[in-house]
């Protein structure tokens, strides 16, 4: 398996967040469409799937200065694991610091991918956008930092307006004719993003997969891609190297939702979500566009393997099949790639126990 850095620019809004589940979704319908994405065909690699996983993506992760360092989610173990960064007798200021800590929700990795868990590499939403714009020209930079405060971030939501018109009245009404809202994801201009992927060798190359993430980035990626959200550029496919674990390691911070797989893991620390799947394309007029939903660990979960049982693979997770009553083949994914890292000593010497946050 080889991997790979691909570097995308937002060049709209999104209405689906870049998550590695769905990415490899949008994967898999690109090359289900176009035949020379994947050598041997969709149809044979999904049939491997369960034993041997074709393509596993991250979620995508903002670049966050001219050295390459990406802004991940900070792993999901206790802030009592991390201890205080400013050690205090004062309650008041204790909890202040505890209020501020909660907020800094990104964790600095540059290139060679080690993980530092350190307060001083974990940064909030104003810290990342200051280092991001920091690399900007300096108009682009003054009129990106006189934003308001709710966009100075590196990913904003905004709700939008949605009307469903009657054809009879011609105009809104009630029940499935009454106006909505829906909320989209934007980014400031110039910001890149930095997915992570893991290609089976004999399955996809280089260029066809940056063909397939062009055609999914002109396309429009998730939800309303037709009205023209989901747009995006790709400007670079690197192969790269992630580090191998060492004896030290013995933890693993996953760079995408995942399946944990059964009675594998001593803990695991990790904030649950369940996703709820829809078909597109032609199935989506089948009469069941909707898939089985799936309860996942989100990114950013830490798994804790027993002594001597660190994974040897590159990924961690398991398939997930049964998810439609559309197309019986249909899988999702439950690997994700991850970082070996080492679980930070606790004062008390306790014992690391099993925790869903």
């Amino acid at each position: 398996m080889h991997f790979y850095a691909i570097t995308i620019e937002p060049r709209s809004p999104f209405g689906t967040p870049l998550k590695g589940d769905t990415i490899f979704g949008q994967f898999c319908w690109q090359a289900a469409e176009h035949g020379g994405i994947l050598a041997g065909g969709l149809d044979h690699w999904i049939a491997e799937y369960h034993e041997r996983p074709f393509a596993v993506f991250s979620s995508a992760w903002p670049k966050v200065d001219v050295q390459g360092s990406v802004a991940i989610r900070r792993p999901e173990l206790p802030l009592s694991f991390l201890g205080e960064p400013d050690a205090t007798a004062d309650c008041a200021a204790r909890l202040k610091n505890r209020k501020q800590n909660k907020g800094r929700r990104w964790l600095l990795v540059g290139r060679d991918f080690h993980i530092r868990l350190t307060w001083d590499n974990m940064l909030s939403d104003k810290e990342i956008y200051s280092r991001f714009t920091d690399a900007l020209p300096a108009d682009e930079r003054k009129r990106l930092r006189s934003a308001d405060e709710l966009h100075r971030r590196p990913v904003s939501p905004a709700v939008q307006q949605h009307n469903t018109i009657n054809r009879l009245t011609m105009t809104t009404g009630k029940g499935e004719f009454a106006p909505y809202v829906v909320e989209n994801s934007y980014y400031p201009p110039g910001l890149q993003l930095m997915i992570f992927a893991g290609i089976a060798d004999e399955a996809c190359g280089p260029d066809a997969l940056r063909e397939c993430l062009t055609l999914m980035g002109r396309w429009g990626f998730g939800r309303d891609a037709s009205t023209g959200l989901g747009r995006f550029d790709v400007t670079g496919v690197e192969e790269l190297n992630l580090p191998p674990s060492t004896t030290q390691n013995d933890a693993c911070l996953t760079l995408g939702p995942c399946v944990p797989e059964q009675d594998f893991w001593r803990a695991m620390y990790c904030t649950p979500f369940t996703r709820f799947g829809r078909h597109g394309a032609a199935l989506l007029y089948t009469g069941k566009p909707f898939k089985n939903p799936v309860v996942m660990a989100d990114e950013g979960a830490v798994l804790v393997p027993h002594p001597g049982q660190f994974p040897q693979k590159p990924y961690i997770g398991r398939a997930v099949g049964n998810i439609s009553k559309a197309q019986p083949k249909a899988v999702c994914q439950g690997y994700s790639l991850f970082l070996p890292m080492c679980m930070p000593a606790q004062d008390n010497g306790g014992h690391h126990g099993s925790t869903n946050r």
